[in-house]
């Protein structure tokens, strides 16, 4: 009688477990997103995105708050700067610091155009190029930041990834700008690897870097799969993304960019591949997040981004945490351009996660037609510009595509 049991007990047990398997297999076809059928050849064969050089000469759309609002003189940019530079802890760029870390790194005085040796006239360009970057005349300051060398890279290449990513109509262009961000900054690391080590340098030397995984990151993010995959994003990202908090581990954004890393892989390919394939864990996102939130609790995206990760790793479990940051990001009084927009962006992805809790059961499914729905119009989700995503966007996106480029 009891061997009868037991064999029943089996059967039953087994019977059980074929039956949780089948309905996690018909869950993983409803939501397969068969991927390779959003691609062509011509893509995956493509390692760098075709960069059209008109996109610069072109007048670039204006940020939408008057620039007034953040315009500062050169003793207020003194004054604000540790506040302004939280996030990037990028060093004042004084005619003394120059004067010294230009002796001890020669690679740092080339590309200044028309300078000949005056430290404070070139402190005076300096500060201009920030102003203008504060303010968001992104435009004016990437072509004048481009003058001078591998420090005006940075709010030259960070301007660019401002326009990119939340003033480009159009996706084309977003990718386009994020792909010249990312050839530029990879340009110097070669020639930056001297530096390092050294404390005083090695903001700038950070900084770089993370404005190419950054750039990188934000093409990877919103690409199939098989193309991250065909161009190696993820590990050009992570390998990036770890540097940056080696080189400069109180950098409140090199934490939230790790941490943001991590969960985007989780994102693409699930918490299991995504650690065993990747290293992707959700240890290191809350680590990350919170050693970020720690330096700096103030930034509006590290409080988005982490809203972003907590959607991705546990889809709707946490989805009342994930909106709660995302509303203290809007919550933040801005005092220069990257907040504000941060701020207005935090705004439209509440809209958007408040679109996939209502109207979906599966994140994937939500993030494939999100997808669709940009290729096929090419049109920019992350612009503050335009109307946040709606339902009859998704299921009508013929009725959106923008015309042609001329």
């Amino acid at each position: 009688m009891m061997a009868s049991l037991s064999h029943s007990l089996w059967r039953s047990l087994l019977l059980i477990v074929l039956c949780t398997v089948s309905l996690q297999t018909l869950a993983a076809r409803e939501d397969d997103d068969d991927e390779m059928d959003e691609v062509t050849p011509e893509e995956l064969a493509m390692q760098e995105i075709p960069v059209d050089e008109r996109i610069f000469v072109e007048t670039w759309n204006e940020v939408p708050y008057k620039k007034s609002y953040f315009t500062y003189n050169d003793q207020q940019i003194r004054e604000k700067w540790d506040y302004l530079m939280r996030g990037l802890k990028v060093p004042y760029p004084s005619a003394e610091y120059m004067r010294v870390q230009f002796d001890k790194y020669p690679f740092m005085t080339d590309g200044i155009e028309d300078w000949h040796g005056d430290y404070n006239k070139l402190e005076k360009r300096f500060l201009e190029v920030w102003r203008l970057f504060f303010a968001g005349d992104f435009q004016k300051a990437r072509e004048e930041g481009l003058k001078l060398g591998p420090m005006g890279e940075i709010p030259a290449l960070f301007s660019q990834l401002m326009y990119a990513i939340y003033l480009a109509e159009r996706q084309s262009i977003k990718y386009m700008m994020l792909q010249d961000v990312a050839n530029r900054a990879e340009n110097y690391f070669d020639v930056m690897k001297e530096a390092e080590g050294d404390p005083e340098v090695a903001p700038i030397v950070a900084s770089v870097k993370l404005g190419y995984a950054y750039a990188i990151a934000r093409i990877a993010e919103e690409s199939p799969v098989p193309i991250v995959v065909a161009r190696r994003y993820i590990g050009k990202i992570k390998n990036n993304a770890e540097a940056v908090v080696e080189i400069m581990p109180e950098q409140p954004l090199a934490h939230a960019f790790r941490a943001g890393v991590d969960a985007g892989i989780m994102r693409r390919v699930g918490k299991f591949t995504g650690r065993m394939t990747y290293g992707a864990r959700t240890t290191t996102v809350e680590e990350s997040f919170a050693d970020a939130l720690k330096l700096a609790p103030d930034i509006p995206i590290v409080n988005y981004e982490y809203a972003n990760a907590l959607i991705y790793m546990n889809r709707k479990r946490d989805l009342n945490e994930a909106i709660s940051y995302l509303e203290k990001a809007m919550k933040i009084r801005p005092e220069f351009s990257m907040d504000a927009l941060d701020v207005m962006y935090s705004y439209k992805r509440l809209q958007e996660v408040r679109l996939y809790a209502l109207n979906f059961r599966s994140f994937r499914k939500f993030e494939k037609l999100r997808r669709k729905f940009s290729k096929k119009t090419d049109r920019n989700l992350t612009s503050v510009l335009a109307d946040p995503l709606t339902m009859e966007m998704l299921n009508n996106p013929d009725d959106y595509v923008l015309p042609k480029r001329d």
